[in-house]
Parts: structure tokens; sequence; C-alpha cells
């Protein structure tokens, strides 16, 4: 991989042109301002010759708001400054408008500077004379700026600096021609001499291609919603995501440098402001990628590693150190390339503490898909370590390694198996005939047919599903279930959740709530890591969570409908709703509170008593209408009477009547249903599956919480391919109880006489815990088949075996 010396060195931007152009500008050609740095010296030298001091008043101010601040004015009264005044000042902008700018200094709206512009050849007595004349005007000026058309050296620059800083206690910044030719000419700004000087030719033969079309109209939307601060009131997240796609529409015109990083700049704060540590990370990851492949600024890369390292190397998600690791990758791209050497580039050292964080990740086998993730990673930096080093038989003892992955990852959904196949592919480059790489591209041949297949084949069941209404239920939830689990992979997370929820509504129109909760609540979660990396919550995270709540309310769950209710809200106030959604989402939150209420209405006595704290937090989710049902079930009667909510005019014979008549509402007629409260005593969760009530009875513990819901959930879930047996039952009730034990796995005993049985599980063990979750699996199956096997009888059981995968399920129901 050594660079011949002859050899061109191809840059960044050249690179990435060549592989991917769709991510530059497709015009063919664009309006372009020439003007050569010695025209524009001579010119700003013999501006009093041509007595043009009022252009180059005016040319200085355009140039101070594009490099400066955008907030100016110009001053009245002569021109030149003949005042001894400002030639131009701030003017005093809100927070919310300063942190939206993209040129000049963020933050300047809140302080008053003074500008002043001069072409007199003795320069260095006008700027004492203009400061002072400044400073005597007692506005409060915190900065004052001085630009000249003439040359100065640095050294009496800064001299008059400091001397006029420490007289009148002001900072004083004085800006000379070279300067001003950096500004115009190094940083293509030759349309401000071209508007306001009148020098420099303009070409305007500009053929806009179709994808650049579409970014100018994109972008001019952007920025002209980000231009207004109340379009994105409480929707912080959305804004921060806005100004980065602008940010990035900017360089993918390609733009003026000086705009695009204003653009970056801007997506940094806004991030800052409200955004996600998501959006913060991708924000100023975004930032040292576009230097790098779109400026060729490889000291970008080099000067901020460090920084955006600091930030982020202690995060837990391995997809977070992924961007770490690409630009881990830009300084190995800048050493294989003959830019930069090993040392210059601080390879080494930093590729050393990120392969270290990423072992960390790798060996932490309580994340699975994160521990893959990682390592896949590591393994990267392993190639680009080989590659840099010359070392093609340490290259061939990697692919296998790969091979390892893809088949760890056949078993884990929410394994982003994309990025993978794409480095695989990628690697081919540098792999040459390897055998051994070779047959990694086999591997990943099947690996990808097995995956793309098995989605296909399940969004096919999704869209018959799709087809049925609620009187074919169990039939949806046949088809649902089954494409559930095909969806179970991180690229089609979105059609997974929409699986999700959709079976959550088929389960509850059966009646089979536990197994609703548990389907919603995997939507919701799918829902709120796809926003955590995108950055926006969808609109479905709001329905989603409602009908999550909901199955809360008629389990009588209380801890969770508040928790639900809570979070709904949240992020319905992040939500870009317009007025007539928010009408109706207002609706439903009543209608909820109305359910609640007769749930409420319904408690008893040592019930209600469980909820004593919980008026004023029904109060602060504006869930009136059940803070009033609590209150006078309490005993508060005359609490709700000094707040106007009961009429004097009500007698309290009256108020009893409503509120009996309240408990006696269809919405809370589950009395059987014991209520969930998750306190300090023993409690009950209950289910009615074809006529039978299954009680599980739990320890009031974290482990025995989870444990319980679970097997409630995969009961409901497990009865619900039943209704095709013609199954039918033959006892009422039966019993399930989970204990913790001092054990090495989980125990299930059952007692078929008394219809019942016993769960212990490991004390301290977490069911979710990768290294027990097989086990947890099973004894839920085991679990579900005893009740149902105890309980029912069916013409034949084989047609109700929803699938292979567990042998033991036929032994156990035939014995």
């Amino acid at each position: 991989m050594q660079m011949n010396s002859e050899e061109k060195v191809v840059s960044p931007s050249q690179f990435m042109r060549q592989i991917r152009p769709e991510l530059y500008s497709d015009s063919t050609s664009r309006v372009k301002h020439q003007l050569k740095a010695e025209v524009l010296s001579h010119y700003l030298d013999t501006i009093t010759e041509r007595n043009q001091t009022h252009d180059f008043e005016m040319f200085c101010r355009k140039l101070c708001e594009r490099t400066i601040c955008p907030n100016l004015r110009p001053a009245t009264g002569p021109e030149g400054g003949g005042d001894s005044k400002a030639d131009t000042e701030t003017s005093p902008v809100s927070d919310e408008i300063s942190k939206l700018t993209y040129v000049g200094m963020a933050n300047n709206g809140s302080e008053r500077w003074a500008f002043a512009f001069s072409a007199k050849k003795t320069w260095h007595s006008k700027a004492r004379s203009d400061v002072a004349g400044i400073a005597a005007t007692s506005r409060g000026y915190k900065r004052i700026f001085f630009v000249t058309s003439r040359p100065a050296r640095a050294k009496d620059r800064a001299r008059i600096e400091d001397e006029l800083t420490r007289e009148y206690g002001v900072q004083v910044t004085i800006h000379d021609r070279t300067w001003i030719l950096d500004e115009v000419i190094d940083k293509n700004r030759r349309d401000l001499a071209y508007n306001y000087l009148g020098i420099g030719d303009e070409t305007s033969d500009l053929n806009v291609g179709p994808s650049d079309y579409s970014r100018k109209q994109q972008l001019v939307d952007i920025e002209k919603e980000l231009a207004d601060p109340s379009a994105f009131v409480r929707m912080e997240m959305q804004r921060a995501t806005e100004a980065l796609l602008a940010a990035k529409l900017s360089r993918e015109l390609e733009l003026p440098r000086a705009d695009v990083d204003g653009r970056f700049l801007r997506a940094v704060r806004l991030a800052d402001d409200g955004g996600t540590h998501r959006q913060q990370l991708t924000a100023r990851y975004e930032t040292l990628w576009t230097a790098f492949w779109w400026f060729d600024d490889i000291k970008a890369i080099v000067d901020g590693y460090d920084g955006f390292e600091a930030l982020f190397i202690g995060s837990e998600n391995a997809t977070n150190l992924e961007m770490l690791c690409n630009l881990a990758q830009l300084l190995f791209n800048a050493v294989i390339h003959g830019h930069l050497t090993s040392v210059q580039a601080g390879l080494q050292p930093r590729v050393a503490r990120l392969s270290s964080r990423l072992s960390e990740l790798a060996s932490d086998s309580s994340r699975p898909n994160n521990a893959l993730e990682a390592r896949t990673s590591l393994l990267t930096i392993q190639v680009n370590e080989a590659l840099t080093a010359g070392e093609p038989e340490r290259l061939a003892s990697l692919w296998p390694q790969f091979g390892d992955i893809l088949a760890k990852a056949g078993g884990l959904g929410e394994f982003d198996a994309k990025r993978l196949t794409r480095l695989i592919e990628v690697f081919g480059s540098v792999a040459g005939k390897d055998r051994s790489y070779r047959d990694l591209v086999d591997q990943v041949s099947d690996f990808v047919a097995k995956r793309t297949g098995e989605s296909q084949g399940a969004l096919v069941l999704l869209k018959r599903a799709n087809q049925l209404d609620f009187d074919e239920n169990m039939e949806m939830i046949r088809l649902l279930g089954k494409a559930a689990r095909l969806l179970s992979k991180k690229e089609h997370a979105v059609d997974l959740a929409r699986a999700q929820a959709q079976l959550a509504v088929a389960y509850r129109s059966a009646g089979l709530l536990w197994a609703a909760r548990a389907s919603s609540t995997s939507a919701a979660a799918i829902l709120f890591i796809e926003a955590d990396e995108s950055g926006g919550l969808p609109a479905t995270i709001f329905p989603t969570l409602m009908n999550a709540a909901w199955q809360a309310v008629e389990l009588k769950y209380f801890p969770e409908v508040l928790e639900t209710v809570q979070v709904a809200r949240g992020c319905l106030n992040s939500l870009p709703f317009d007025d007539e959604s928010i009408q109706r989402t207002a609706e439903q939150l009543q209608d909820f509170d109305m359910v609640l209420a007769c749930q409420l209405a319904n408690l008893s006595l040592e019930e209600v008593r469980q909820l004593e704290m919980i008026p004023d937090i029904l109060r602060g989710l504006d869930l009136t209408h059940s803070r009033f049902t609590l209150l006078y079930i309490l005993g508060y009667e005359d609490v709700l009477r000094e707040e106007g909510w009961i009429p004097d005019s009500e007698s309290a014979q009256d108020v009893e009547n409503f509120f009996n008549q309240l408990a006696g509402q269809p919405a809370g007629d589950a009395c059987w249903r014991p209520a969930i409260f998750n306190g300090q005593n023993e409690q009950v969760y209950a289910t009615s599956v074809l006529g039978v009530q299954v009680n599980v009875t739990h320890e009031p513990t974290d482990t025995g919480i989870t444990v319980a819901e679970a097997i409630v959930g995969t009961v409901e879930a497990f009865f619900a391919t039943a209704f095709d047996l013609d199954a039918f039952a033959h006892v009422e009730r039966f019993d399930v109880t989970v204990v913790d034990a001092n054990i090495t796995r989980f125990e299930v005993t059952a007692d078929i006489d008394q219809m019942r049985v016993k769960v212990r599980w490991p004390n301290g063990v977490f069911p979710g815990s990768p290294s027990v979750y097989g086990d947890f699996l099973n004894m839920l199956l085991e679990v579900a088949t005893i009740i149902f096997s105890a309980t029912c009888r069916a013409k034949n059981f084989e047609v109700g075996i929803p699938d292979d995968r567990d042998r033991s399920f036929r032994r156990i129901v035939t014995e």
C-alpha cells in the first residue's frame, strides 16, 4: 500500500466524488465571480483618488455582516465617519434569533458593537480619532472594529490595538487590507466586491441539475422555518433535525465553505439547545465529516478528533462509537493515501484508546447486539492496521472473524446487518484472491438471502392482516404474530413496530389485554430507539402510547397508567401536529380520563387508600375527572366543594348518586380483575381465557413483577391459538405462583389436582439477561402448555401447534 513517489495524490473530495457522486452538486455550471488579489489590492489603494469612500463603507459593512455579525445597521451622518461616530453598529437581537444565525459570531445580539471604516493613508491616526470619537459617545459599546483599506504591519496593528483597548476600556480590533483580501479572495466572497465596489467579472451560465433544484427548494423552505423562532416552539428536537438537514443540503449544493461551516455550527448549537444526545453527537460528527470529504481539510480531523473523542468515547452505545470509528477511518485514509504520516495523524494513541473502549463493550455479554456492533468496529480498525502495516497474512486472519459475527447475528434481530455486509463488500478491494475472504462472501450471501427472504414473507403476512377486520381477530393475531417474528430485524424496525402495534389492537379486540400490553410496549420501545437514532419522534408514537395507556387502565395497572400518560403527553408536546390533530388528541385524552374515573369509582376502600398520594399527579397530567373521582372516594367532598367542582345546589345525596352511576358504567365492570399498585405487598395479575381465570401471584420485587407480567401475557398469546382447535375449558380457575429461590435455574412444579403451578426463579437473576433468556422463554412456554393441557380439551392438538421451534410442546401436550 505504499505510495509511489510519482503517483498523484488524490484529494478526499475527488475520491468521494468518484464513488458517491450523488452526494455532490449535479449542476454543470454556476454563477462565479472572478477577481484577482492584485486587482482588489490596487483598487483599495486608490479609493480616495476616485472619491468612492461611500462605496467602500457599504462594502465594509456587508463584509462585516458576513464575517463578524449579521445584525448591523448603517449610521446616519457624513460619509466616512466624518462625525467621529460609528459608521455602523449592531442592532439588538433576541437570544432566540441570535442562536439561529449561521454567519459570523454567534450570540452577539446581547452586546453593542461599533464599526468604523476608513480609506485614509494615515490609517493609524484615523483609527485613534475614530475610536476616541466612538468612546466619547458613552453608548456602552463592548467592542470596536476598525477596518482600513491600507496595509498595516502586524506589529504596528497589534500595538495600536493594545494601546486603544487599555486607554478606553473597550476591546479594539483593527482589520487591514490583508484581512480584506483574505476574506474576499481566499474565502471566496468575491460577490461583495462585484456588487458593492463594481470590480471583477461575473459569469452566470448555470445549468441547475435536478438534484440541486430539489435541494435548493428544500433549503429555502427549511431556512424560512428556522428564521421564525415561533415555528419550533416546544419542538427543539425537530428544530435540531432541520438545522442539520439544512447544513447537509448546503454542502451537497457545494455552497461556499463559510456558509456550509456556519450552518453546521448552527446545527451544533441547536442540538445542544434541546436536542437529544444522539443529535449532539451527529451534528459534531457531520461537521468533521464535511470538512474532510467536501473541503479536503484533513487538518480539521486531526485537530478535532480529540475533542469529539472526549465527549463521546465513554458512551455505552456501540453505534455512537461507530462514528468515532469512522473518524479514525479518515485518519487511516490520510495515512494510506500519503497525505499525512502516522505520527502527524496521531494515529497510534488514538486508535489504541478507541480499541480499548470497543474491547470493553465487545466483552459485555449482557448486551449481545451492542457487543457485536462493537466487535464489528474493532475488526474494522484491525483491517486498517493490517493495511497500513502492509501485513497481508494478518489481514487474511481477520475474515473468519467477520464470519463469526455473521453466525452470531443470525439469531439477533436488532443487529444492524446492513453495516456489516456493506463493510465486507468494501473490503473486497483489498482482499484480493484470499480464499478465506471468498468463503466469507459465500457466508454473507446465504445470510442476506435468508434474512431478506424472511422479511419479504413477513411483509406479505402484514399486508394480508391489513385486509381483515376485527371480526376475524384470531386470524389477524395468527398472521401478525408470525409477521412480527420474521420482521425482528434492525433493517425492518419500522415495519416491526407497525406489526406489533396492530397485533396489540387485535389482542385487545379479543379481550387479551396482557398480550396486547406486551405488543404495545414492544412497538413503543422500537419507535423510541429509532427516534433516538434519527433525531425525531414519529407521529405514530402518540397513538401507540395511548393504546398502551388504554390497555393499562383496563387492566387496572395504575402505576403504568400514570407513567404512560406522562410519556404520551411529553411526546405530544414535541410532535408537529396541526390544530385539528391537537383537538382530536385532546378529545382522546378526555375520553381516557372518563374511563379511568369509572375504574377508580369501582375500587374498594382498601385499594383506594393505596392511591392517596396521586391526586396531585392526576392534576399535573390534566386528568381532572379522575382526580375529582379519587378525591371524592377518599372523603374530600369538602375540598371539591371549595374548589367549585360540586355546586352548592347539589346535595350530598345527589353527589353520591352521580358517583354510583359513574361506577355502574360498562368501562368499570371488570370487578373480577384485581387492581395493580406494585406496592410492598404480594399482588395478583389476572386474566380470563376460554372461560378460565388464570391468577398469577408474585412477590413485590422487580424480578417477580417482570416474570409475572411475562407469564400472564404468554398465557393469553398461547391460548389465542386455541380458538382454531374447537377447544373448550372444563375448569374455571388456575393459579400460578412466582417466587424467588436460592437456586441456579428456574423450576416449574405443577399440581394438576389443585390446578396450580409454582415457578421458582433464581434469586437476583434478571430474566432479560442473555445468559438465562433461553431458559426464560422455555419456562414461559412450559407454564402456558401446562395450563392449557390441564384446563382444556380439544379434538386435535396438532392443528394448534404454532410452529416447530419447541418440540417439547407436542410431548407436554400429549402427556
